[in-house]
């Protein structure tokens, strides 16, 4: 909890001041990057040396190409490529983040061969097994707030690791394979329930009006004879007053 209260200062304090946050008092964990790694390994993952090894995975079928959507772009990735579920969460969450905050979630890192990681890397990082993926800071303090809660909330729930890391700028964002389709799964469980109940609600308000056409037609059966009885009834008032007319006219011409 307390690491989180510091990613969530970090982000918040500095969009205050209206600038990006600064990462100075988070630079992750040994026990995180351990963990990272052992999920990886695991799972059997493999941790490409180099770009001709990514090529491989790729080829393999292991690694899915990610591509940015009206959700997300990307900047300055070198291998569009990720672990399905990565590619999975990055989509979720792109649209999750898109519709909070009318931004584009940014990708700056996804799988990273060993040959090509930074010089302040961890040698347990799990980018070159397509198991992570690096996020730009949103300048907007607004989509920062939004972006570190939520992410701070999926790794409460057992679902990723996230570190906010500054060379360069950015947030890490470990993914944990069955954790994460667990959680997807129950989501989508739940998004089906509601838009069966939502359906069932529909139905039911098309439904009920069926009773008033009943009711309109059925009047409709009285409401013939009644208006052609006011129609006679109107023709014999009438005719009653001409033949009053006519009889007092009678009347004055015979004095």
């Amino acid at each position: 909890m307390k690491r989180h209260a510091y990613l969530v200062a970090a982000l918040l304090v500095a969009g205050a001041a209206g600038q990006p946050a600064l990462a100075s008092d988070l630079f992750g964990s040994r026990n995180s990057m351990e963990k990272q790694h052992a999920v990886a390994v695991d799972l059997d993952y493999d941790f490409a040396r180099n770009a001709s090894e990514v090529a491989e995975v790729v080829a393999s079928g292991v690694l899915e190409e990610v591509v940015p959507n009206a959700d997300f772009s990307m900047s300055g990735v070198s291998f569009p490529y990720a672990q399905p579920v990565v590619r999975n969460f990055v989509e979720r969450l792109a649209a999750e983040y898109h519709f909070a905050t009318g931004q584009l979630l940014v990708v700056t890192s996804l799988t990273r061969p060993l040959s090509e990681q930074p010089a302040n890397a961890s040698p347990l990082s799990v980018h070159p097994a397509g198991m992570a993926v690096d996020l730009r800071i949103p300048s907007n303090r607004k989509a920062q707030a939004w972006l570190a809660m939520r992410l701070l909330d999926l790794e409460t729930r057992g679902v990723l690791d996230v570190t906010l890391e500054r060379h360069p700028r950015h947030l890490h964002v470990a993914v944990y394979p069955t954790t994460f389709e667990a959680y997807a799964a129950a989501q989508d469980s739940l998004i089906a329930e509601r838009n069966a109940q939502r359906a069932v609600r529909v139905v039911a308000t098309a439904v009920v009006p069926q009773p008033v056409a009943a009711t309109t037609h059925a009047s409709a059966d009285w409401l013939f004879p009644a208006v052609t009885a006011g129609m006679l009834l109107s023709l014999v008032a009438a005719f009653r007053r001409k033949s009053a007319k006519a009889f007092a006219a009678l009347r004055i011409r015979r004095r």
